[in-house]
């Protein structure tokens, strides 16, 4: 044996021994995970096409709309993970839509009207707030939503329609598993502002370690994450269903050292 071949036996078992891969294509281990939920489906037929993206991505399914129950079963039927986008009052002229939280209703009606929303959601393991910026700037209304939520062991993800919300400070006094939206993906839909959301959502997970987005079944956007998301190699990113944000137990950690350092993305309430 030459000493060359010696040194490269040598530096093969150093590698296995110290778990190194050779494989210059292995993935590396501090990737970044990004969350993409896509809400306000139910509606339109068109909404099954948000379907077609990657398992990892979840719906938020309006409640008693016509598609409800039956997208939460193909989305289940995947193995995606299906929540509740639940509307709640806000300040703009808007229709809130069937199962709609207010600020006027008491308790024994918030619990009716919430058992009635999930009870139409098939599968739903978490919920999201359709609209909301007035609901959710107020502390009473929505302790009494969180106790609900508490109930059914479920998770809270805050869409953040307005910079007055205090659902998480309500979530984590009631022991609510609970997380913010970071990026709205869609608000406007034109590929040069998509793609700058974008960026800015790949600059958050990279910064936090990950990073939540929302977006919407319109077909450009469909297209885009498409896109999008079967390219998250080249940028050290992975996408995870969003129940793994909570069993990483993380959104204490987020919910504390987020918003001073990297806001989420400022838009009009509604």
């Amino acid at each position: 044996m030459t000493s060359k071949q010696w040194f490269i036996q040598m530096c093969c078992l150093a590698g296995l021994l110290l778990g190194v891969s050779f494989n210059s294509n292995a993935a590396p281990n501090n990737k970044a995970t990004i969350y993409v939920i896509i809400d306000d489906i139910g509606y339109r037929h068109t909404d099954d096409q948000a379907l077609v993206l990657p398992n990892e991505v979840t719906l938020s399914i309006l409640p008693h709309t016509p598609l409800a129950e039956a997208l939460a079963n193909k989305a289940h039927g995947q193995s995606r993970e299906v929540m509740l986008h639940l509307p709640m009052a806000a300040y703009s002229d808007k229709t809130l839509g069937p199962g709609a939280i207010t600020p006027q209703m008491v308790p024994e009606e918030i619990s009716y009207t919430f058992a009635n929303a999930i009870n139409s959601v098939p599968f739903a393991i978490g919920v999201n707030n359709h609209m909301g910026s007035e609901l959710t700037a107020s502390e009473e209304a929505m302790t009494l939503v969180m106790q609900q939520i508490k109930q059914r062991n479920l998770f809270f993800v805050d869409s953040r329609t307005t910079p007055n919300s205090v659902a998480q400070e309500v979530a984590q006094q009631q022991h609510v598993p609970n997380a913010r939206r970071h990026v709205f993906l869609d608000h406007e839909l034109t590929e040069d502002f998509m793609q700058s959301q974008w960026q800015r959502l790949i600059r958050l997970a990279k910064h936090n370690g990950q990073a939540i987005a929302i977006a919407h079944p319109h077909p450009e956007s469909i297209a885009f994450l498409l896109q999008k998301l079967g390219n998250l190699d080249t940028e050290h990113i992975e996408l995870r269903p969003i129940s793994h944000y909570f069993r990483q137990g993380s959104s204490q950690a987020l919910f504390t050292a987020e918003g001073a350092v990297l806001p989420a993305t400022p838009i009009a309430p509604r």
